[in-house]
């Protein structure tokens, strides 16, 4: 009987429970609508910002007038620039014309021989020293910086009196203006040149490529010594004939010397002595050797 009563009392209660917690449940009211739940918008996307056509149209123009000032201001720099320059090369051509005048001017107390006064007057007259001192110094005939010196005829050589192949007479009588225009040099005077225009002739010599630690003055001594250096000897050194125009020395160690001290001893015994003669007082007066 009892347990019959619990089974039927039992889903009343459950039913009692179920009623009671819905009553306590919040309900929604009628009219009032409800609020949408707002979602934050993702963190990785920036927020939009409007455009502003105008202030971006102004940017844009500062900067072309900035651009077109510094444009300006560049030009400007360049102008002066090509003005400067364009003034340093005029006063280095003015320079120029002045040193070449005085250089002129004192190598003229040297010497009155035509040849020499010619030579002066040439406008690259002191580059061609140089470079004619330079090819001495290296044992080389200096022919591209003398060539106004190139005879017009060419070598000869004949037998002499004991069946012997010596340069001719002719061929020696080819350079005889230079000989005249070197025994005409007052030496003192070619010296006090030297010794004033030795900055300009450093100058040059460094324009060739030698680097500073060298000096025209040491190019100078090492082109005395090797004329100094060619062998003293009496009469003219033995030829062989080659080919046409073509002759060497029969004798090997005449053969082996530098060809600028061999074309000094096919000068004649009378003129190389002159050479030597010329270039020992040159060299003392310099003091060439004083250390």
């Amino acid at each position: 009987m009892k347990s019959k009563f619990f089974i039927y009392i039992l889903p009343l209660i459950l039913g009692i429970v179920a009623t009671i917690l819905m009553l306590k449940a919040p309900q929604p009211q009628k009219g009032v609508p409800k609020k949408p739940v707002a979602s934050a918008p993702p963190a990785s996307v920036p927020p939009v910002v409007p455009e502003v056509t105008e202030n971006k149209q102004e940017t844009k123009e500062e900067e072309a007038t900035e651009d077109k000032k510094t444009e300006e201001a560049e030009q400007t720099e360049e102008t002066e620039e090509t003005e400067d320059e364009e003034t340093e090369e005029a006063e280095e051509i003015v320079e120029t014309d002045k040193l070449r005048e005085a250089f002129v001017s004192h190598a003229k107390t040297i010497s009155q021989n035509e040849l020499w006064l010619e030579f002066i007057a040439r406008d690259d007259a002191l580059l061609r020293c140089v470079k004619a001192v330079d090819s001495i110094a290296a044992g080389d005939i200096p022919i591209e910086p003398l060539d106004f010196l190139k005879p017009k005829t060419p070598f000869s050589a004949s037998l002499n009196a004991v069946g012997l192949l010596v340069v001719t007479v002719e061929a020696i009588a080819r350079y005889q203006k230079a000989f005249d225009a070197l025994r005409s040099i007052d030496m003192q005077a070619a010296v006090d040149l030297f010794n004033e225009i030795e900055p300009v002739l450093d100058e040059i010599f460094h324009g060739l490529g030698y680097p500073e630690t060298k000096t025209f003055r040491g190019r100078l001594t090492e082109a005395c010594t090797v004329i100094l250096e060619t062998p003293v000897m009496k009469g003219e050194g033995g030829l062989v004939h080659v080919a046409a125009n073509l002759y060497k020395y029969s004798n090997p160690q005449l053969e082996e010397l530098l060809p600028v001290q061999k074309l000094l001893i096919r000068l004649g015994e009378t003129n190389r002595e002159e050479i030597r003669r010329r270039v020992t007082e040159f060299a003392k007066l310099m003091k060439l050797y004083a250390e």
